[in-house]
This record gives C-alpha cells, sequence and structure tokens, in this order.
C-alpha cells in the first residue's frame, strides 16, 4: 500500500479485529481540521473508500476490511471531522457538532489524497451519515467506478409542521 507522506496516528488494532497491516494516519482538511484515516492494504484489486457513519471511529469497520481485504481490495476510512480522533469544533471531545454540513465535503477531499497512489477502480461504499456525505460528492464528480449505500441517511421522515419549524429556525440562525 502507497500513500503519500503523512503522520502516524493511533491505532487500536485489538480493538478493530481487522486484517494485519492496518493503520491509521493523520490528514489535515483543506481548512486546517486534523483528521484520522485507516488503511488496510489488500492485493491490489482496488481501492474502496469507505464512508463511515455518525459517530463511527475507523476500528469499527475492521472486519469489513477484513472482508475486502481477502477478497483483494485496499481499504481507506475515516474519522468524520467532530468524530472519534479527528478534530472538533470548539474543541468539546463530547460534540461531534460541525459549522455546516457541507465541511464534510473537505473531509472527502482528504481522504481522496492519501488514496491517490492506491490501485485503482476506486469504489465507494458508504453507511448512514457517510451514504449522505458520499452522494453529494459524487454529484459532485467524486471520482468512483461504483457505489454502495448502506442504510444512507438520505432524508428524515419529519410532519410537514416539524420540517417547516427546522427551515424556520435554520433561516433565522443565518444557515
Amino acid at each position: 500500500m502507497t500513500a503519500g507522506p503523512v503522520d502516524s496516528a493511533p491505532f487500536h488494532a485489538d480493538l478493530a479485529g481487522g486484517p494485519a497491516g492496518g493503520q491509521a494516519v493523520w490528514l489535515h482538511a483543506s481548512d486546517g481540521v486534523r483528521l484520522r484515516a485507516g488503511l488496510w492494504p489488500g492485493a491490489g484489486r482496488g481501492t474502496v473508500l469507505l464512508l463511515p457513519g455518525r459517530t463511527e471511529v475507523v476500528e469499527k469497520y475492521g472486519t469489513v476490511a477484513g472482508d475486502l481485504t481477502a477478497a483483494g481490495w485496499e481499504v481507506v476510512t475515516l474519522d468524520w471531522r467532530g468524530q472519534g480522533l479527528s478534530d472538533r469544533v470548539g474543541g468539546d471531545p463530547g460534540l461531534g457538532h460541525v459549522v455546516r454540513f457541507e465541511d464534510y465535503q473537505a473531509d472527502v477531499a482528504a481522504l481522496l489524497a492519501l488514496a491517490e497512489g492506491l490501485p485503482r477502480p476506486w469504489v465507494m461504499l458508504s453507511h448512514s451519515m457517510g451514504g449522505c456525505i458520499g452522494l453529494r460528492a459524487l454529484t459532485r464528480g467524486l471520482p468512483v467506478a461504483a457505489a454502495a449505500f448502506s442504510a444512507p441517511m438520505w432524508g428524515l421522515p419529519l410532519s410537514r409542521v416539524v420540517r417547516l419549524s427546522v427551515r424556520a429556525m435554520a433561516l433565522a440562525s443565518g444557515l
């Protein structure tokens, strides 16, 4: 597995239960946010960009990485900003807040920079909130040959009253 120069980050292989060779590295998004990414080497079949759900961390996907690497795929994933060991807005480790949902696209770009030099084709596998982030990236030209979504967060079943209240609050707050 070859990726650009990056600094080593904490990785809990015992918790991940993934294949040998897993590691974590620090990435920096274009806005300076430090992100932790996980990598597992495969046999060069291609690279899976694994986009996790909210509150999920690199280690949660160790067994998935095991299945994918056994099939020959390299795997890269990350802790989104505000999640896992990645930077928090305001520094409170208990909050998973982001200023704008759009900020996650900078995280995707940082993951792609890490994947540059890894085998192609690239494919995207996303879960929950990662599905929403991944879909937006796809509409903006994410260079993947295929994409799969597991329980994607593409909308919340809200009543009309709640939906209108949320819109009003967002407008009032300037979002």
